[in-house]
């Protein structure tokens, strides 16, 4: 993943001579609990106005309400005017009172009221149809981050602080991958600097993360948690000093607190590692946020909103880092193993597994091989239909077993390979559970495995425990 979106952002950046740096612009993104409700927003508004220079705000749509343009996409699509119509009421009247507690006018409340007119008859008419494409699923989800931008803005101006409103549809160009959008970068580029660098010269900036826009203008999502990436895009093709990701906690932690408690806050960690961390699992970020912001050099600060005064993480490119930084894991994994003695000195089998996942748009996790067999992984956010229809044409030039319900659990640091014994102390640390599938070697910077998620929580307790605070040199 890191090289295909590294090797497409130096080929367009590299065309793109006449960027202009705005080194003293700083990029903040918002999640959704912070902007959930009217004092959120406020202080959003305090955090924002500490910070000197050009300001460009991005944030996500206000916490659930993702989820319930979601739910409102299920009731379009089958047909049940009743619930749609309940879905759009509970989102108005849910911005709608934090509109009032903002204390907003009603000319500050005017788009919003435009905007929810819009949701209104767009849901309507899918409802009619009973039928909601991926394009118009995207159309849909836009509307998030769009009422909780307007809303932000009009926090800004009630508390005095001149702020503009700019939709990120004309600022980020993608292909018209619904649902996961590629961007465009050179003409990304051109749109963010042609429409921002006059605004963030004599205002505070308020735009979405999340959404974008195809060559003709069609609204285009970059994937779930994708505000953080736009933050990344734009402060790349931005030139911007650095880049301040805000959530709801004092950044990134060595694993999940839910889980393990003694999860602890990494101060400074390394690009490299970030970015294992995030596609290994991390909530925190977006797997996909580190890499704009490493062609560029920008200093990324994961911050938490409700504790501003903590320092949160820097992620930053030289620093001495302990062997191990953390323990990332995903739930809802799904293991492939496929058997075939056919594989067995014979060339063009591997070809034919990986010409299966390709026709079916499927993206491998882990893979591990022997002679004839190959066991590989698939995360929870593969459509299960697809899954089911790789597996039947699989099983056309093999034999394939699926296991669901399992959990992979990746030890990672930029040490790995340097740590003499680590592989027998990590896994006699779990010398009772068993383990699936082991996946190492073809990084530097993690060890991977496979195991029932039942066992997950004592997995990652042990090797926090042993690895993480008591120290991996021992």
């Amino acid at each position: 993943m890191s090289h295909s979106i590294n090797h497409s952002m130096s080929q367009s950046m590299g065309k793109s001579k006449n960027q202009s740096a705005s080194h003293s612009l700083t990029v903040l993104k918002f999640g959704g609990t912070s902007v959930q409700d009217a004092l959120a927003m406020q202080d959003l508004v305090r955090i924002v106005a500490t910070r000197k220079g050009e300001r460009l705000v991005l944030v996500s749509a206000m916490a659930k309400v993702t989820d319930q343009l979601v739910e409102l996409g299920k009731s379009c699509a089958s047909g049940d005017e009743k619930a749609v119509q309940a879905v759009v009421n509970q989102l108005w009247e849910r911005h709608q009172s934090v509109a009032r507690d903002l204390a907003l006018t009603p000319g500050q409340q005017e788009p919003l009221r435009r905007l929810f007119d819009q949701l209104r008859a767009l849901s309507n008419s899918l409802a009619i149809l009973g039928e909601v494409s991926a394009r118009s699923l995207d159309d849909l989800l836009s509307f998030g981050e769009l009422a909780s931008s307007r809303l932000v803005c009009g926090a800004f101006e009630q508390a005095g602080i001149p702020a503009v409103w700019a939709d990120s549809r004309q600022l980020i160009r993608t292909d018209s991958r619904f649902g996961s959008a590629q961007v465009h970068w050179e003409e990304t580029g051109e749109q963010a600097r042609r429409v921002l660098q006059p605004l963030v010269a004599r205002s505070i900036v308020v735009a979405q993360g999340f959404i974008a826009a195809d060559g003709d203008g069609v609204t285009t999502t970059l994937g779930r948690g994708g505000s953080d990436y736009s933050a990344a895009i734009l402060g790349a093709v931005l030139s911007a000093g650095q880049i301040e990701i805000w959530t709801d906690v004092n950044g990134i932690l060595s694993t999940d607190p839910r889980r393990v408690p003694e999860a602890k806050t990494l101060r400074r960690i390394h690009y490299a590692e970030a970015a294992e961390m995030a596609y290994f699992g991390a909530k925190v970020l977006h797997p996909a946020t580190i890499f704009p912001a490493l062609q560029k050099r920008i200093p990324v600060w994961v911050l938490n909103a409700k504790n501003p005064a903590d320092p949160g993480t820097e992620i930053v490119y030289d620093t001495s880092s302990v062997d191990l930084c953390g323990v990332a894991f995903k739930t809802g994994v799904t293991v492939i193993n496929i058997h075939s003695t056919r594989m067995l000195g014979a060339h063009g089998f591997l070809k034919s597994v990986f010409d299966v996942f390709a026709l079916h748009e499927l993206s491998v996790d882990l893979i591990a091989t022997s002679e004839v067999n190959i066991s590989l992984t698939l995360d929870r956010q593969v459509p299960a239909n697809l899954v089911d229809r790789a597996i039947v044409d699989l099983r056309k030039i093999s034999e394939v077993d699926v296991a669901s319900g399992c959990a992979t659990v990746s030890v990672i640091g930029r040490k790995i390979r340097e740590t003499p014994g680590l592989a027998a102390r990590l896994f006699g640390e779990i010398k009772d559970i068993n383990v699936r599938m082991i996946s190492m070697g073809a990084s530097e910077l993690n060890i991977s495995f496979v195991i029932e998620e039942e066992h997950l929580n004592s997995v990652l307790r042990r090797l926090h425990r042993s690895l993480i605070e008591t120290g991996q040199s021992g």
